[in-house]
């Protein structure tokens, strides 16, 4: 993905606008007119939209000052409106994004990794003839016992196995750990790192391979926030 010029961007600060700037539809019509000119026709057939839905779009646009007309010409005996972006690079501050702006898609992503991930687990379950659950067993430590999620078979489990579960085109883990900034610094750096292999490894593909979503995040706690996770 090519990133933003180094010209400032101009700032949206108009609830209308972010509002408009926020929506998926809406912006994929302004993007048909970000750094060129074109019509509510030529915009239909980019996005792929009905062409009354761009229509009206485009009007809610204009109102809201992120469109603007640069000209009429005729086409078929009847005035065709030329439309252009009034920037190519736009900005809106964190400060001013509505809350359901990240919410609504964060619940969407949620529940859609989990719903997957739970698919493809029972799958592989199903699939796992010694048989997967959970063990709770007694050890000379304390507290005397441990818990573990793994085979029916007392066979020792390699870190690998026991994160993965059994085998399965997925992975799901929420540990919590103490870190210091450094070290959060450099999960960071792993996580993102990660993350760009991914992408390198999706685009050689070029469309071939099987969908995956890959959830990651890392967030600080509070000392009660923590606490509550382990009662």
């Amino acid at each position: 993905m090519t990133g933003p010029t180094v010209s400032s961007p101009h700032e949206v600060t108009d609830p209308a606008a972010v509002t408009l700037l926020v929506h998926d539809r809406t912006r994929r019509v302004l993007g048909a007119f970000l750094g060129r000119e074109q019509t509510v026709a030529g915009a239909a057939r980019e996005t792929g939209l009905d062409l009354r839905v761009v229509h009206r779009d485009v009007q809610a646009l204009t109102r809201a000052g992120l469109l603007r007309v640069l000209r009429e010409r005729a086409r078929a005996g009847r005035p065709v409106k030329v439309y252009r972006a009034r920037a190519d690079d736009l900005f809106v501050d964190a400060r001013h994004l509505p809350p359901q702006a990240h919410d609504g898609k964060t619940t969407a992503l949620d529940t859609l990794f989990h719903h997957a991930a739970e698919r493809e687990f029972r799958r592989a379950l199903s699939d796992f003839t010694p048989g997967w659950g959970l063990r709770v067993y007694a050890t000379p430590d304390a507290p005397g016992f441990a818990v573990l999620e793994g085979p029916r078979s007392a066979r020792p489990l390699s870190p690998l196995d026991e994160w993965q579960g059994p085998p399965a085109r997925m992975l799901s883990g929420t540990p919590t750990a103490r870190l210091t900034a450094a070290q959060v610094a450099e999960v960071q750096r792993d996580l993102i790192l990660l993350m760009r292999r991914v992408a390198e490894f999706s685009a050689a593909n070029a469309g071939a391979g099987q969908p995956v979503l890959l959830r990651l995040g890392l967030a600080p706690l509070t000392q009660d926030e923590l606490r509550n996770l382990h009662r």
